[in-house]
């Protein structure tokens, strides 16, 4: 397929591109060396960890530039220390780094008409904690409105395109369904609260297609703490009974888990999607079940925050109806409110299976007792796992861990699995009732750093004693390596995470066991797919429009470390292997390899239109953010 630029990118392009003319950067030109110097240089360049680019595309120099000037890169996730020494940055950048986004956002939201009003061209009050109406606080004045309201991104609207209305409505970006001042519906039939639609769409928080979204009432009832949970409180008091009796033999079961009540679920030889904090959003979701994702995860939730009611802590539990297999993952360290959630997914929430987050390394979730700090915390491990199982009647649990939390020095087989301990937990899973094992093959002390450790991942295999599914996760980046772990290393199926933030159409590749040399023109057209899924969740308001800008930049920050596979001189490539400046074949192959976060943004504008006055942009995950963009001037965007 053609790799010209697509007519809408237009000039986001070309400040990059006559940026790279004016630095000079050397393209080579000489012609193709021998097979032998081609394979020393290949080695060469994987002993150093870099990619194996084609001499013909890689550059003797390059400038970044970067609040209007130029300097050489610093690698990737790095930066200087007090000392001047280079350092790791690692960890989260914190909400402060990205203040000037949140500023924007706020600002944009404060001039938007009242949700009911924009949408049904009607408000009512608003309902308050009793069911008695109250007076509506939100901006009602519509010809104020519509006169400072941003301008129309484009005539059509993506979301009424594809649904036949925009909960939006007079708020919306966009235009097609603005007529004499009000909201009407895709065939210009005016909107009202008694309207049809209002049933498939109660409003912009609950987009067609979605499940789990809960309103009001359950967000009071969870903060109420008005639920019934005696089926947990039953449950944890047999454990607590158990507890007192020194732990010995099986707790009391006073509600066993009725296996035929549960549907059957095979993970075997399925590819899953890790549960990826920011960035595993639901548009994003969307997108790789497009590509071929069979099995998708939703985003860690806090168990505690889910109690009290929070309704961002609530939207991660969100599914979209192409989910055809779902799960949620939540993380806490305490036995009863582990519990209460699960009772609470059972009940009330539309997915598969359950899954215990046991591998976050982040020590604000270890500090609850949660996230992988429960790997060394056996009894609470097991009064979670057998709780949280036995309320669980039709849905499965499943538990992500690491090889271990830290390394246990003292560990009687220290010389064979140098500290390791995930092999002692598992055949003490199955009993404990999980479904299916999840396991990442580093430490918590490890991050993401250093390679995961396949053959440690195959000893855990070998402790399976239940036929219990082995799904395994750590650096998988192409469909050898997906083949060869099922193949080879003891892995029932195989979870992807970065890899699939690089390039999500890696499902596509295992699923037809080919690598697929993707062009810059479908690369774009995925980004303009994840917008569009983006502005159906978030909405096509000012609010969802900036939303969806900001994840899809958030997700731009790995996707652009993806070299194309006509680029590199040796296949398959490695998760380890960072690229030398280069260029690509066309202008927007070489922009969607930049690493400069202001390239990002110019080209989410071709798609979301301009960024709102005070805009700035910096990767949340530090381990993948280059430079820190923010516009020059009020509104610009360079």
């Amino acid at each position: 397929m053609s790799s010209e630029i697509p007519a809408d990118v237009g000039d986001a392009v070309l400040p990059c591109a006559a940026l790279l003319a004016d630095a000079d950067p050397g393209r080579t030109t000489e012609p193709v060396p021998s097979e032998d110097e081609a394979g020393e240089r290949i080695r060469a360049a994987t002993a150093r960890c870099e990619a194996p680019i084609k001499p013909q595309y890689l550059l003797s120099q390059v400038a970044v530039q970067t609040h209007g000037k130029r300097q050489a890169p610093e690698e990737p996730g790095k930066g200087k220390g007090k000392d001047g020494q280079w350092k790791k940055r690692r960890g989260q950048n914190k909400a402060k780094d990205r203040e000037g986004n949140i500023s924007a956002m706020r600002s944009v939201r404060a001039t938007q008409l009242c949700s009911r009003l924009a949408y049904t061209n009607f408000c009512g009050g608003v309902s308050g904690s009793h069911g008695e109406k109250k007076e509506c606080k939100e901006n009602h004045d519509v010809e104020e409105a519509m006169r400072v309201k941003l301008p129309q991104i484009a005539d059509a609207c993506p979301v009424l395109q594809r649904n036949g209305i925009c909960a939006a409505g007079l708020n919306c970006r966009f235009g097609g369904h603005i007529v004499a001042g009000k909201n009407v519906d895709r065939d210009g039939v005016e909107l009202t609260p008694t309207s049809p639609w209002t049933v498939k769409v109660p409003g912009i928080g609950s987009p067609l297609g979605e499940a789990n979204a809960f309103g009001y009432d359950v967000i009071v009832s969870l903060r109420k703490r008005s639920i019934d949970f005696s089926r947990t409180s039953a449950v944890v008091k047999a454990w607590q009974r158990h507890m007192s009796n020194g732990a010995v033999g099986e707790p009391d079961k006073p509600i066993g888990v009725i296996e035929g009540e549960r549907r059957p679920i095979d993970f075997r030889g399925k590819t899953v999607l890790a549960p990826l904090t920011t960035v595993g959003n639901l548009p994003f979701r969307r997108l790789c079940v497009k590509l071929g994702c069979e099995v998708t995860v939703g985003e860690m939730a806090l168990a505690r925050t889910i109690l009290d009611g929070g309704p961002a802590e609530l939207s991660l539990l969100r599914r979209h109806e192409s989910e055809k297999c779902f799960g949620v993952q939540v993380a806490g360290g305490d036995v009863e409110e582990m519990t209460k959630v699960a009772q609470f997914v059972e009940d009330s929430v539309d997915c598969d299976f359950v899954d215990i987050n046991c591998g976050c390394p982040l020590d604000e979730v270890h500090k609850f007792g949660a996230g992988s700090r429960l790997m060394s915390r056996g009894k609470h491990m097991e009064g979670i796992v057998r709780c949280m199982s036995s309320v669980l009647r039709s849905k499965h649990l499943t538990l992500k861990m690491r090889t271990a939390h830290f390394e246990d020095k003292k560990a009687d087989d220290f010389e064979l699995f140098h500290g390791r301990t995930a092999h002692k937990l598992i055949p003490k899973l199955e009993s404990w009732g999980v479904s299916a094992i999840v396991i990442h093959g580093r430490t918590a002390r490890q991050r993401y750093t250093k390679l995961a450790d396949w053959d440690y991942v195959h000893e855990c295999s070998k402790r399976i004693t239940r036929n219990t599914p082995l799904i395994a996760c750590g650096d998988v980046l192409s469909w050898e390596e997906c083949q060869e772990h099922r193949r080879s290393h003891g892995a029932d199926a195989v979870m992807v995470g970065r890899g699939a933030l690089m390039k999500p159409w890696l499902f596509t590749e295992i699923n037809d066991s080919r690598h697929w040399d993707i062009s810059a023109n479908e690369r774009f057209d995925l980004m303009r797919d994840f917008v569009h899924y983006g502005l159906d969740h978030w909405g096509a308001d000012a609010r969802g429009v900036e939303t969806t800008r900001r994840f899809l930049l958030e997700w731009m920050s790995f996707s652009c470390r993806y070299v194309p596979v006509g680029l590199l001189e040796q296949l398959p490539s490695k998760m380890n292997w960072r690229p030398r400046p280069y260029v690509g074949r066309s202008d927007l192959e070489t922009k969607l390899a930049s690493q400069n976060a202001q390239d990002w943004v110019e080209m989410t504008e071709s798609l979301l239109g301009k960024v709102p006055d005070g805009f700035s942009f910096v990767p949340k995950h530090k381990s993948s953010s280059y430079e820190k963009s923010e516009g020059d001037a009020p509104g610009s965007s360079g």
